[in-house]
């Protein structure tokens, strides 16, 4: 590159040089040629241009020369560590054990006592009992009566008894294992009513409306159970939950129901996967006027779960066998699938599809109506499909919703209505199975101190009925309900709040003198209460409870009206 740059730079001066002596000689020539003719003395040589040298851009190689060796050589270290250990002379003092004392744990109370009383001559009595601090076993008991023997006017204007009787008591217990659980109960409940509910425009000569004259019916239940269950939270570990109940349902009219449910629920689970199998033996045995009853069912539920911080899945089976003729068994099989969604902890969508038989029998369906007929066998409902999409979850801590979407294809849906055979009262409900398919939808939220010292709970159904076989009406049952709670903490000792009910039309079934179908229509059922409680000391307050303060009529079931506005006044105690 050197002798690139001197090659350059010597052609310059050259070509310098020659032009010099290209210009002289020029220049001389013509000065001589002029001699020739004029004096040199008087001639003149101008030169109007400069010259310039003119250089050429050198561009400089941009690579560096390397030399290749062919010979690498590649380090190698040895070396060892030789240990010494050095012995010290440095002894710990010896300090002495904190000492901890235990914080005291907060004093609790046995027992409540609530004692109320009210018009229409309604006492109330509610008491609890509870052990205190025990490691191994907990045991308690419940009581309560309320009763009301007051009369209330009918549809036409009548006083007539409308009483009723309800007592329950409850003793139970726990016992604390290494690795599980020991508990049971035994219960009793009665319940006395009488049959007022006619229409007050039937033919009769005397109309029953004094107590005595109506007759009563007492359905009473007694409910031992016992559950053994493990408490394993380890991973591969095998758990179970056992349970054995038994219930005698009997009345005044020397009717009984026997039903035993012997069931578990066995699983193990294992890295977020659980495997199960819920299992449950169902038997009836009836004595219902004069004739004898029996019903068996088998059920086998194997299921799947997964569970993480962002989903639960569950996939199994419902299976059920239903017993009740010796000759002929009915099987029946379902899904059984739930995924749900956590976003964020915040929202939870899910959706699930699945199926079950429900096994209806009296004790069952008499807690839903007290009032129906003595019936020896009643059928079985088949939920055949029951689809449900929904979102729940909570906005903040102080804010919660659920709203879902259901779907179900039920085959012998029970409904109530009135037995013509009890003519002319007609007081009396037996069922009507139909198949149906129904819409329903479900929305609930939940504010607690949203605004300071109140707190707000709404819920509310709507069914639509898309098929009835015989396009009959879904007999009792609602369009539309509602119930809205409000409760509003004024001090710290006075607490006021309201509940709200709305339930919208209904449809009964009734037979005219020549047995056609009447469609009697219900009006909607408006319920407002107010409550409050006043604490007097830290173990003593009273409160008091106003209902139905519009003093409207209730027709819950056909005929058969509430109370109108009603009163509980009472006191509560603990010790």
């Amino acid at each position: 590159m050197l002798k690139l740059k001197n090659f350059k730079i010597d052609n310059i001066m050259k070509t310098k040089y020659l032009f010099f002596i290209v210009v002289m000689v020029f220049c001389f020539g013509n000065s001589f040629s002029q001699q020739n003719q004029t004096d040199l003395d008087a001639q003149r040589i101008t030169i109007y241009t400069d010259y310039t040298i003119a250089l050429q851009d050198a561009n400089r190689m941009q690579y560096l020369p390397v030399i290749e060796d062919t010979i690498k050589v590649e380090p190698e270290f040895n070396y060892s560590i030789q240990p010494i250990v050095y012995q010290t002379r440095y002894t710990p003092t010896m300090i002495n054990a904190a000492s901890l004392r235990e914080e005291p744990l907060p004093i609790l109370d046995n027992g409540l006592i609530k004692l109320g009383v009210g018009n229409y001559l309604s006492p109330y009595i509610e008491v609890f009992y509870n052990n205190t601090y025990e490691r191994d076993f907990s045991v308690g008991a419940y009581a309560k009566h309320h009763s009301t023997h007051g009369k209330a006017r009918n549809a036409a204007g009548q006083q007539i008894y409308t009483g009723f009787n309800k007592n329950d008591f409850l003793v139970y217990g726990k016992r604390f294992l290494k690795n599980s659980t020991l508990s049971g109960d035994i219960g009793f409940n009665s319940n006395e009513i009488y049959y007022y509910g006619y229409d007050p425009d039937a033919q009769m000569i005397d109309n029953p409306r004094d107590k005595e004259e109506l007759e009563m019916q007492r359905w009473m239940n007694l409910n031992p159970k016992v559950r053994f269950n493990s408490n394993n939270i380890f991973d591969k570990k095998f758990n179970y939950d056992l349970l054995l109940d038994y219930s005698y349902l009997f009345n005044v009219t020397d009717d009984y129901h026997h039903t035993a449910k012997i069931g578990g629920d066995f699983s193990i689970a294992s890295n977020n996967n659980k495997y199960g199998l819920e299992s449950k033996f169902i038997y009836h045995n009836g004595f219902v006027d004069s004739i004898e009853d029996e019903d068996k069912y088998l059920i086998l539920n194997p299921y799947y779960k997964n569970y993480s911080d962002a989903w639960q899945i569950k996939l199994g089976v419902n299976t059920t066998g239903d017993f009740f003729k010796a000759d002929s068994v009915n099987y029946h099989f379902y899904p059984n699938i739930l995924i749900q969604h956590n976003v964020s902890n915040v929202i939870i969508p899910y959706v699930s599809f699945k199926g079950y038989l429900e096994d209806n029998c009296l004790n069952s369906i008499r807690k839903i109506n007290p009032y129906i007929q003595r019936l020896p066998h009643i059928e079985a409902t088949n939920y055949a499909q029951v689809l449900d999409i929904g979102v729940k979850g909570n906005i903040s801590r102080k804010a919660y919703f659920h709203i879902n979407g259901n779907y179900s294809k039920i085959d012998n849906k029970v409904f109530f209505v009135n037995d013509t055979s009890e003519m002319p009262l007609n007081n009396k409900f037996i069922l009507e199975y139909t198949n149906i398919e129904r819409f329903s939808g479900y929305g609930e939220i939940s504010l607690r101190n949203i605004i300071p010292d109140f707190n707000f709970i709404l819920k509310g159904n709507y069914y639509y009925y898309s098929y009835v076989k015989n396009k009959e009406k879904p007999w009792h049952m609602p369009e539309l309900d509602i119930s809205f709670s409000v409760e509003y903490q004024y001090t710290d000792d006075i607490t006021f709040g309201s509940d709200i009910f709305f339930i919208g039309k209904r449809y009964a079934k009734e037979y005219d003198k020549d047995l056609n179908i009447i469609e009697r229509e219900l009006d909607p059922i408006i319920d407002i209460n107010l409550y409050a409680n006043y604490t007097l000391a830290s173990n003593f307050s009273c409160f008091l409870y106003l209902n139905n303060l519009l003093g409207q009529k209730q027709y819950v079931w056909n005929h058969y009206h509430s109370l109108g506005f009603n009163l509980l006044l009472g006191l509560k105690y603990s010790f």
